[in-house]
Protein backbone atom coordinates (compact mmCIF):
# COMPACT_ATOMS: atom_id res chain seq x y z
CA UNK A 1 0.00 0.00 0.00
CA UNK A 2 1.22 3.49 -0.83
CA UNK A 3 2.28 5.78 2.02
CA UNK A 4 0.59 9.18 2.33
CA UNK A 5 2.93 12.19 2.50
CA UNK A 6 1.19 15.08 4.25
CA UNK A 7 2.03 18.71 4.86
CA UNK A 8 3.15 17.68 8.36
CA UNK A 9 5.78 15.38 6.83
CA UNK A 10 7.10 18.24 4.70
CA UNK A 11 7.22 20.60 7.69
CA UNK A 12 9.10 17.92 9.67
CA UNK A 13 11.68 17.69 6.86
CA UNK A 14 12.03 21.48 6.96
CA UNK A 15 12.56 21.47 10.74
CA UNK A 16 15.25 18.79 10.31
CA UNK A 17 16.91 20.94 7.60
CA UNK A 18 16.47 18.24 4.96
CA UNK A 19 16.55 19.74 1.44
CA UNK A 20 14.48 17.00 -0.18
CA UNK A 21 12.14 14.03 0.32
CA UNK A 22 12.39 10.89 -1.82
CA UNK A 23 8.76 10.04 -2.71
CA UNK A 24 8.54 7.81 -5.82
CA UNK A 25 5.03 7.71 -7.29
CA UNK A 26 4.87 3.92 -7.10
CA UNK A 27 5.27 3.98 -3.30
CA UNK A 28 3.87 7.34 -2.13
CA UNK A 29 0.86 9.64 -2.44
CA UNK A 30 1.73 13.30 -1.91
CA UNK A 31 -1.24 15.44 -0.90
CA UNK A 32 -1.83 18.73 -2.76
CA UNK A 33 -1.31 20.62 0.50
CA UNK A 34 2.02 18.85 1.01
CA UNK A 35 3.14 19.91 -2.49
CA UNK A 36 2.17 23.52 -1.75
CA UNK A 37 4.08 23.51 1.54
CA UNK A 38 7.11 21.91 -0.14
CA UNK A 39 7.11 24.66 -2.77
CA UNK A 40 6.92 27.40 -0.12
CA UNK A 41 9.55 25.83 2.14
CA UNK A 42 11.95 24.93 -0.68
CA UNK A 43 11.77 21.15 -0.09
CA UNK A 44 12.29 19.12 -3.27
CA UNK A 45 10.07 16.07 -3.85
CA UNK A 46 12.22 13.57 -5.75
CA UNK A 47 11.56 10.28 -7.52
CA UNK A 48 14.92 8.94 -6.37
CA UNK A 49 17.77 9.95 -4.11
CA UNK A 50 20.42 12.12 -5.76
CA UNK A 51 23.72 10.41 -6.48
CA UNK A 52 26.38 11.51 -4.02
CA UNK A 53 29.44 12.98 -5.71
CA UNK A 54 32.53 10.78 -5.68
CA UNK A 55 35.41 12.10 -3.58
CA UNK A 56 38.06 13.91 -5.62
CA UNK A 57 41.49 12.44 -4.94
CA UNK A 58 44.06 15.09 -5.71
CA UNK A 59 46.91 14.34 -3.31
CA UNK A 60 47.95 11.79 -0.68
CA UNK A 61 46.19 12.16 2.63
CA UNK A 62 48.05 13.08 5.77
CA UNK A 63 46.54 11.52 8.87
CA UNK A 64 47.44 14.55 10.95
CA UNK A 65 45.09 16.71 8.86
CA UNK A 66 41.46 17.11 10.06
CA UNK A 67 39.08 14.42 8.87
CA UNK A 68 36.37 15.85 6.58
CA UNK A 69 33.09 15.46 8.45
CA UNK A 70 30.02 17.29 7.20
CA UNK A 71 29.16 18.82 10.57
CA UNK A 72 31.41 20.63 13.08
CA UNK A 73 33.36 18.22 15.30
CA UNK A 74 35.03 18.56 18.65
CA UNK A 75 38.72 17.89 19.26
CA UNK A 76 37.72 14.68 21.03
CA UNK A 77 35.74 13.48 17.99
CA UNK A 78 38.60 14.40 15.70
CA UNK A 79 41.00 12.44 17.88
CA UNK A 80 38.70 9.41 17.75
CA UNK A 81 38.52 9.65 13.95
CA UNK A 82 42.31 9.73 13.69
CA UNK A 83 42.70 6.76 16.03
CA UNK A 84 40.15 4.71 14.07
CA UNK A 85 41.84 5.55 10.78
CA UNK A 86 45.29 4.70 12.13
CA UNK A 87 44.01 1.38 13.54
CA UNK A 88 42.41 0.43 10.22
CA UNK A 89 45.51 1.30 8.21
CA UNK A 90 47.73 -0.66 10.59
CA UNK A 91 45.76 -3.81 9.73
CA UNK A 92 45.93 -3.37 5.96
CA UNK A 93 48.92 -4.04 3.69
CA UNK A 94 50.32 -1.45 1.29
CA UNK A 95 48.18 1.55 2.30
CA UNK A 96 49.18 4.30 -0.11
CA UNK A 97 47.92 7.88 -0.27
CA UNK A 98 44.88 7.00 -2.40
CA UNK A 99 43.76 4.24 -0.03
CA UNK A 100 44.32 6.52 2.96
CA UNK A 101 42.01 9.15 1.47
CA UNK A 102 39.30 6.53 0.95
CA UNK A 103 39.67 5.21 4.50
CA UNK A 104 39.51 8.77 5.82
CA UNK A 105 36.25 9.42 3.94
CA UNK A 106 34.69 6.15 5.13
CA UNK A 107 35.58 6.85 8.76
CA UNK A 108 34.11 10.35 8.47
CA UNK A 109 30.85 9.02 7.01
CA UNK A 110 30.57 6.29 9.65
CA UNK A 111 31.00 8.81 12.46
CA UNK A 112 28.51 11.22 10.89
CA UNK A 113 25.92 8.45 10.53
CA UNK A 114 26.54 7.31 14.11
CA UNK A 115 25.96 10.81 15.46
CA UNK A 116 22.60 11.25 13.71
CA UNK A 117 19.66 11.12 16.11
CA UNK A 118 17.10 8.41 15.51
CA UNK A 119 13.56 9.64 14.81
CA UNK A 120 11.22 9.85 17.78
CA UNK A 121 9.06 6.81 18.46
CA UNK A 122 5.45 7.09 17.34
CA UNK A 123 4.31 5.86 20.77
CA UNK A 124 5.52 6.67 24.27
CA UNK A 125 3.96 4.99 27.31
CA UNK A 126 4.75 6.44 30.73
CA UNK A 127 4.75 4.50 33.99
CA UNK A 128 1.58 6.32 35.07
CA UNK A 129 -0.33 4.93 32.08
CA UNK A 130 -0.27 8.14 30.03
CA UNK A 131 0.27 7.42 26.33
CA UNK A 132 1.79 9.93 23.91
CA UNK A 133 1.26 9.36 20.17
CA UNK A 134 3.38 11.42 17.78
CA UNK A 135 1.09 12.06 14.85
CA UNK A 136 3.79 12.88 12.33
CA UNK A 137 5.38 9.46 12.94
CA UNK A 138 2.18 7.43 12.44
CA UNK A 139 2.16 5.34 9.26
CA UNK A 140 -1.31 4.55 7.92
CA UNK A 141 -2.19 0.93 7.31
CA UNK A 142 -4.86 -0.37 4.95
CA UNK A 143 -8.55 -0.10 5.90
CA UNK A 144 -10.33 -3.24 4.69
CA UNK A 145 -13.80 -1.74 5.25
CA UNK A 146 -13.72 0.01 1.86
CA UNK A 147 -12.11 -2.34 -0.68
CA UNK A 148 -10.51 -0.69 -3.69
CA UNK A 149 -10.67 2.83 -2.23
CA UNK A 150 -7.07 2.99 -0.93
CA UNK A 151 -8.21 4.23 2.49
CA UNK A 152 -5.49 4.44 5.14
CA UNK A 153 -6.21 3.69 8.81
CA UNK A 154 -4.17 3.07 11.95
CA UNK A 155 -5.52 2.52 15.49
CA UNK A 156 -3.28 4.08 18.14
CA UNK A 157 -5.29 3.82 21.39
CA UNK A 158 -7.65 1.02 22.38
CA UNK A 159 -8.61 -1.65 24.88
CA UNK A 160 -4.98 -2.80 25.06
CA UNK A 161 -4.25 0.54 26.74
CA UNK A 162 -7.07 -0.02 29.28
CA UNK A 163 -9.05 2.67 27.46
CA UNK A 164 -12.82 2.75 27.03
CA UNK A 165 -12.28 4.78 23.86
CA UNK A 166 -10.66 3.90 20.56
CA UNK A 167 -8.42 6.45 18.82
CA UNK A 168 -6.74 6.36 15.44
CA UNK A 169 -5.81 8.13 12.24
CA UNK A 170 -7.43 7.93 8.82
CA UNK A 171 -6.48 9.50 5.52
CA UNK A 172 -7.10 9.17 1.79
CA UNK A 173 -7.63 11.08 -1.44
CA UNK A 174 -10.70 11.64 -3.63
CA UNK A 175 -12.90 8.75 -2.49
CA UNK A 176 -16.23 8.10 -0.73
CA UNK A 177 -17.53 4.99 1.02
CA UNK A 178 -20.69 4.09 3.00
CA UNK A 179 -20.58 3.20 6.70
CA UNK A 180 -22.99 2.46 9.56
CA UNK A 181 -21.76 3.30 13.06
CA UNK A 182 -22.50 0.99 15.98
CA UNK A 183 -20.66 3.38 18.31
CA UNK A 184 -20.37 7.11 18.99
CA UNK A 185 -17.59 8.82 17.05
CA UNK A 186 -15.80 12.18 17.18
CA UNK A 187 -13.56 13.25 14.28
CA UNK A 188 -10.92 16.00 14.45
CA UNK A 189 -9.88 17.15 10.97
CA UNK A 190 -6.13 17.69 10.56
CA UNK A 191 -5.75 18.25 6.82
CA UNK A 192 -7.92 18.71 3.76
CA UNK A 193 -11.70 18.42 3.63
CA UNK A 194 -13.81 15.76 5.36
CA UNK A 195 -17.36 15.11 4.08
CA UNK A 196 -20.00 13.22 6.08
CA UNK A 197 -23.12 12.66 3.98
CA UNK A 198 -26.51 11.58 5.40
CA UNK A 199 -30.08 11.66 4.16
CA UNK A 200 -30.36 15.15 5.68
CA UNK A 201 -27.38 16.65 3.87
CA UNK A 202 -23.59 16.88 3.95
CA UNK A 203 -21.43 18.08 6.83
CA UNK A 204 -18.04 19.39 5.69
CA UNK A 205 -15.15 19.64 8.14
CA UNK A 206 -11.88 21.48 7.54
CA UNK A 207 -8.61 21.61 9.53
CA UNK A 208 -9.34 22.30 13.20
CA UNK A 209 -13.03 21.31 12.94
CA UNK A 210 -14.65 18.66 15.17
CA UNK A 211 -17.50 16.43 13.96
CA UNK A 212 -19.61 14.24 16.26
CA UNK A 213 -21.53 11.30 14.74
CA UNK A 214 -24.00 9.50 17.05
CA UNK A 215 -24.27 5.74 17.35
CA UNK A 216 -26.59 4.12 14.78
CA UNK A 217 -25.92 6.69 12.03
CA UNK A 218 -25.72 5.54 8.42
CA UNK A 219 -23.39 7.85 6.53
CA UNK A 220 -21.09 8.19 3.57
CA UNK A 221 -17.56 9.27 4.48
CA UNK A 222 -15.39 10.91 1.86
CA UNK A 223 -13.46 13.77 0.37
CA UNK A 224 -13.32 15.29 -3.14
CA UNK A 225 -9.69 16.29 -2.49
CA UNK A 226 -7.76 14.72 0.40
CA UNK A 227 -8.25 14.32 4.13
CA UNK A 228 -6.38 13.24 7.24
CA UNK A 229 -8.09 13.19 10.62
CA UNK A 230 -8.12 11.68 14.10
CA UNK A 231 -11.13 9.60 15.13
CA UNK A 232 -12.26 8.88 18.68
CA UNK A 233 -14.82 6.12 19.22
CA UNK A 234 -16.84 4.93 22.21
CA UNK A 235 -16.63 2.13 23.05
CA UNK A 236 -13.06 1.25 22.06
CA UNK A 237 -13.95 -1.92 20.14
CA UNK A 238 -15.61 -0.20 17.18
CA UNK A 239 -14.79 -2.64 14.38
Amino acid sequence: MKKLISAADVRKAKSEKRPYLVVPVKDFIVTPEARDVASVEGIELLEEAPVAPQPQITQPAVIAEPVAISQPVTSAELSVAREIQAEIESKLPDVDGEKSVLIQALVAKALADFNQQAPASARQINDDGIVLVRGNAVQLGEFDGAPGKNIGLTDVIGAQDNSNMGVGYMGWENAFFPWTLCYDEVNVVLEGEFHVKTASGTTIGKPGDVIFIPKGSTVEFGTPTHVRYVYITYPAEWA
